[in-house]
């Protein structure tokens, strides 16, 4: 598969080393998020034998199916950054993955368990603690995932971090990968260990986003400001953390 974004300029970087793509459409965001995973794909398994990565659901998720046949995927360790464990909607996001599992034959699915939440998020805290595929960051203390792929949403939510949430207050500092969704009957990774992954990648491609990238970009202190979660996402510890925006989506950023 052609590589189609591999040697790409980053628009901008931030003073604080996060990375911005503004790309013209919404179309092109994906085929990054596909060319992005499958390169850092590429280098963890050429590196260590495997690689770790972690969803959550929707249109961040779609392109990586047509990765089929492009990666290894006996080699790939696949986690979600997110899941609803409670009632109806329980494995909604394993729900949402199962047509790229089958489509690319993932090797290692690591499903969030069913039941109450605070249980559901021990255990699964337990299971990227003790996966072979999952290093440890330096930084933190916390799982260090290969790659993590975020969604956003125009409050400045991602995975099910929301404004101003009990999941959210704990950071910076919280010790725990993954915490009690409050409100949501199910879990998320912690800003913390969002932060200690090698690679996040964070896309915001739609208009109706632009504000929030402003106050997520744009304003400084981001990481303290428990109002716009995405925001929080940190390089303090040495992950590589990388905004996928459109012309529309990046309108109002400052000149930078």
């Amino acid at each position: 598969m052609m590589l189609a974004y591999l040697a790409c300029v980053p628009a901008f970087t931030l003073p604080d080393g996060r990375v911005g793509h503004v790309l013209r459409s919404e179309s092109a965001v994906s085929d990054l998020i596909r060319d992005r995973v499958a390169e850092v794909a590429r280098v963890a398994i050429a590196e260590k034998g495997c690689f770790s990565l972690s969803i959550g659901s929707g249109t961040t998720v779609e392109p990586l199916a047509s990765l089929a046949g492009a990666l290894d995927w006996s080699c790939v360790h696949l986690f979600f950054g997110n899941e609803r464990t409670e009632g109806e909607a329980a494995g909604k996001c394993w729900a949402g993955a199962e047509e790229l599992i089958a489509t690319c034959g993932v090797g290692h699915v690591h499903r969030v368990p069913a039941g109450p939440a605070a249980d559901a998020a021990e255990a699964y805290s337990r299971t990227l603690l003790d996966s072979p595929a999952v290093g440890t960051c330096e930084g933190t203390g916390l799982p260090s995932l290969d790659c993590v792929l975020l969604g956003s949403g125009a409050d400045g939510h991602c995975a099910s971090l929301y404004p101003g949430s009990a999941q959210v207050v704990v950071s910076p500092g919280c010790d725990r990968a993954c915490l009690e969704a409050e409100g949501k009957g199910g879990v998320t990774l912690s800003i913390d260990a969002i932060s200690s992954a090698r690679t996040v990648l964070l896309s915001a491609a739609k208009p109706e986003q632009a504000a929030m990238v402003r106050k997520c970009l744009g304003w400084s202190n981001a990481e303290r400001n428990t109002g716009m979660p995405a925001g929080m996402v940190t390089c303090a510890y040495g992950a590589q953390v990388e905004w996928l925006l459109t012309d529309a989506s990046a309108v109002e950023l400052p000149a930078l």
